[in-house]
């Protein structure tokens, strides 16, 4: 299967990037975001107030923990393992939610680890489009 997704502005950028939308899904809940392709991450990565709407009973101290650093600075996450969801295919991977990283437009960012293992992804700036096969 072959997706071609504009790239998107969001919130204050005025430069249009390559954002995705996602399906977060662990059991029997699910939630859409936005999430930037970033070959640059090593994790799917996502604000942690998600993984309270899609488990709210699951206990962060049996998760394991990790410390990621970027550009940003550095972020302390937990690590669960979930299914993302591009149009309706799922696949399982492990993702760190911090809620250390809060992206206030956006929910994440679709990293190597699951994303880039699963995709092909080709970044097309010209075009503005990203596509996964």
């Amino acid at each position: 299967m072959v997706h071609t997704f504009p790239y998107q502005t969001i919130g204050n950028s005025k430069l249009p990037r390559p954002f995705l939308p996602l399906t977060l899904r662990y059991q029997n809940r699910s939630f859409k975001i936005k999430a930037l392709v970033d070959s640059g991450a090593d994790f799917c990565m996502f604000d942690g107030d998600l993984l309270n709407l899609l488990a709210p009973d699951l206990d962060l101290t049996t998760l394991e923990k990790i410390t990621l650093g970027g550009i940003g600075g550095s972020a302390r996450g937990y690590v669960a393992h979930i299914e993302i969801g591009v149009a309706e295919s799922f696949f399982s991977t492990p993702a760190v939610f911090s809620f250390d990283f809060s992206p206030d437009e956006f929910g994440g960012l679709a990293g190597q680890l699951g994303f880039f293992d699963t995709f092909i992804v080709q970044f097309d700036r010209a075009k503005k489009t990203v596509l996964l096969k």
